[in-house]
């Protein structure tokens, strides 16, 4: 079990994945945004950080560069749409993201993704 971390604007995907990694026997913390984000990582421990990359106030790339000064060592999984945003997923890999999911995205991709990130440790 870990201690996770998801930050997702959209309430809808926010609460699917916060169910999802509970159903995998994960303790899950959700924010909505990367400001809100990086205040409850500066307030707790994580394992994993799972984070949107389109976002109000604070972006993913924003957030995990912070996330990274924070905890270098934290894991982080990017998700974000798809089309236009593909070249901001190589990036994420770049800045320090351990996997990167493009929306939609099935709970056995995220399972996998969760799985391989965590063993890594």
């Amino acid at each position: 079990m870990a201690n996770v971390l998801v930050i997702e604007d959209d309430a809808a995907v926010r609460f699917s994945l916060q169910a999802a990694l509970q159903a995998m026997g994960h303790a899950v913390q959700t924010a909505a945004d990367g400001v809100d984000g990086v205040e409850k990582c500066l307030a707790g421990t994580f394992d994993l950080v799972i984070t949107d990359l389109v976002m109000p106030k604070k972006d993913g790339v924003e957030t995990i560069l912070e996330l990274k000064l924070i905890d270098p060592r934290l894991k982080i999984i990017a998700i974000s749409g798809g089309g236009r945003n593909l070249d901001i997923m190589e990036t994420t890999y770049k800045i320090g993201a351990d996997c990167a999911l493009t929306k939609p995205f099935s709970i056995n991709d995220l399972s996998d993704c969760v799985t391989r990130v965590l063993v890594d440790e």
